[in-house]
């Protein structure tokens, strides 16, 4: 059991002329050394170009993704319109321009624009489409039948080129 020690009384004043001390600077977060500060420039410089070519990339893919919302669009059509014969026909002759259109966007106008039949058949499959001689036929038929022949495609033939279609789109190569 310890007591407290009693504290003497200031009586000549010694204690009034000690202060407080003062606190220390704040500890800079700037790199105190040239390296770290490469370091950091470096590494914006590689979040700047990654950033650019990002978005580079995702401007030059764009016709991909106006086309794959047109096709969501075409299919919608032929969802909703199954009693109405014209308008089936309608989007079903949509498909071969929305790939002709979509092939025109990367490929020059030369080397497209005068392909069809066999021809544009192979130059779909050549890209990496998965286009059939079935599939390859249905195309053909949207793009050159009167439409009341293009509205008796059935449903399962219309769901394989739509779903060629977006194959095509998604996954298309053109060597230029």
């Amino acid at each position: 059991m310890s007591a407290a020690l009693p504290v003497p009384p200031d009586s000549s004043g010694q204690l009034k002329p000690l202060q407080e001390l003062p606190l220390p600077e704040t500890v800079s977060y700037v790199p105190q050394t040239i390296g770290w500060v490469f370091v950091a420039v470096v590494l914006l410089a590689a979040l700047g170009v990654a950033i650019w070519f990002g978005r580079r990339r995702r401007e030059k893919q764009r016709y991909r993704r106006v086309a794959l919302t047109e096709l969501a669009s075409i299919e919608t059509r032929l969802a909703s319109n199954r009693a109405d014969r014209e308008q089936r026909a309608n989007a079903l002759a949509a498909i071969p321009s929305l790939i002709k259109r979509t092939a025109l966007a990367v490929a020059p106008r030369e080397q497209i624009a005068a392909l069809t039949g066999g021809e544009w058949l192979a130059f779909l499959q050549r890209t990496r489409g998965r286009f059939d001689a079935r599939s390859g036929a249905l195309l053909e038929l949207a793009s050159y039948a009167p439409p009341e022949v293009v509205a008796g495609i059935s449903d399962g033939d219309a769901a394989v080129l739509v779903g060629h279609t977006r194959d095509w789109i998604e996954r298309h190569h053109v060597e230029v």
